[in-house]
């Protein structure tokens, strides 16, 4: 018993001893001139070399930790001369202590009320030796806030000791609410990385208050563990299990991504000219592919859509050439027509017709039914049949028409050649309804229309074989 209390009494010694050094060192590091980086690592040191030596005698104790305090004042009012410095330690201290203030505030939900005093005690020992000072504004609002829960642990640690069975009851029930939620949080469907994401997150949130709750003297508590393991395996499994497959789906993403970089690469070098269309329709591809890697997926976007800008600028550049021989041909379309006004003879009309023809762009509707007009009445006036003219008209037009121009007149025609046929099929139908010795006049009637109508569908053909 004696040779305990001598070794009791040579730790107090030995711990006084290496308080009184820590504090010359802070004496000596104060009125040192080393620069101010190696000063704040010197100072850290000495403060957590502070916190891990034990007790010293209680009527050592109050002189000692006042010495300290001085120098640790002394100290931040040396180095705070420097502003640059002093405005990031205030700010980084903020950081800490609010830190510590979230970590004592977990420990308030703790269900085992004593092991929540105690972890306490290591979170006030680091508020108290271990943090700096922050601006004025924040220091009494942290001080108070830490204050308050602190109360709180202690208070809750006498309730508990006084009433510990009814604090056993609650954090039973505790324990059976946050398993209840817990297996709720993991039979929701998730489909997608980031539902996932949130789902770990809430899933975590409620582990961690039933860990907290700590072990409870009651024979239901190991029936509630046994439950939370296996509820926390099958979340575990589930986890494990899409993550696995979404490695899977992120490979597969990638290479499809990695293919339409190769195939633009490949037209690239091809020197290909791609249209708008072909752009929107791989810009679509590209887009539609989902869950990639942030970092892969941010870096082949850069290159797969670097390439696609040059091949839009590509297209720029031809449209902007195709722009300029349009302009030529335009201005020579305007020469030839003019010269066709001006000169027209029966001789040369074929020729001139040709070089229009020969112009490597459509000429506009407008002049072309200008140039129709214009020759329809100079046929007219040397004294052409209309039929002569207007065959004449519909061969000149055609030459001189795009392909989907012609296309389009095609349809035209052959629809009015569809509508003739069913007039002159209704019209022979009705002829078998009339009597010709009491309707003379209407079969006679009818008999016309249907010559009329076969005289238009002859025309209609004869100007389709224009177009073909």
């Amino acid at each position: 018993m004696n040779e305990n209390k001598r070794k009791i009494s040579i730790n107090f010694k030995e711990n006084f001893q290496k308080k009184t050094k820590l504090i010359e060192s802070l004496k000596n590091l104060n009125l040192s001139k080393v620069k101010i980086e190696e000063k704040e690592k010197i100072f850290n040191s000495i403060r957590r070399k502070w916190i891990s030596v034990g007790k010293v005698p209680s009527h050592q104790s109050f002189n000692l930790n006042n010495s300290y305090k001085h120098q640790i004042k002394l100290y931040y009012d040396l180095v705070y001369l420097n502003h640059d410095f002093k405005e990031k330690n205030l700010d980084k201290n903020l950081i800490e202590k609010k830190d510590l203030i979230n970590n004592i505030k977990k420990i308030t939900d703790y269900g085992n009320k004593i092991k929540a005093y105690k972890d306490s005690l290591i979170i006030i020992k680091r508020w108290n030796f271990l943090t700096g000072p922050t601006k004025h504004s924040h220091e009494t609002k942290l001080n108070k806030e830490f204050d308050n829960y602190i109360k709180k642990i202690k208070d809750s640690k006498k309730d508990y000791l006084i009433n510990k069975e009814k604090h056993i009851k609650q954090s039973l029930e505790n324990k059976k609410n946050l398993i209840v939620t817990m297996k709720s949080i993991c039979d929701q469907e998730c489909k997608d990385k980031i539902s996932w994401i949130k789902k770990i997150k809430s899933y975590e949130k409620h582990k961690e208050k039933f860990i907290n709750i700590g072990p409870l003297d009651d024979i239901e508590n190991e029936k509630l563990w046994s439950e939370f393991k296996k509820t926390n395996k099958k979340f575990l499994i589930e986890k494990n299990s899409f993550f696995k497959n979404l490695k899977k789906e992120y490979s597969n993403n990638i290479n499809r991504q990695n293919e339409l970089i190769e195939n633009l690469k490949d037209l690239q070098k091809e020197d290909k000219v791609l249209t708008n269309k072909d752009l929107q329709a791989l810009k679509k591809k590209f887009n539609n592919v989902e869950n990639v890697p942030y970092k892969k997926n941010k870096n082949n976007r850069k290159v797969f859509f670097d390439l696609l800008n040059y091949f839009y600028e590509k297209i720029d550049d031809n449209l902007s050439e195709k722009r300029k021989n349009e302009k030529k041909n335009y201005e020579r379309i305007d020469k030839i027509i003019f010269d066709i006004k001006e000169n027209l003879t029966k001789q040369n009309i074929d020729d001139e017709i040709k070089k229009l023809s020969d112009v490597d762009v459509s000429i506009p509707i407008k002049q072309l039914n200008e140039l129709s007009d214009f020759l329809s009445k100079k046929f007219k006036d040397v004294g052409h049949h209309q039929s002569d003219i207007d065959s004449n008209i519909l061969k000149i037009k055609s030459s001189l028409m795009s392909e989907n121009e012609k296309t389009q007149a095609k349809i035209k025609i052959k629809k009015k050649i569809d509508e003739i046929k069913k007039q002159i099929g209704q019209l022979e139908n009705n002829l078998t309804y009339i009597k010709t010795d009491k309707a003379d006049s209407i079969f006679k009637n009818v008999h016309n229309q249907i010559e009329k109508f076969n005289n238009d569908l002859i025309l209609q053909k004869k100007k389709l074989n224009y177009f073909i």
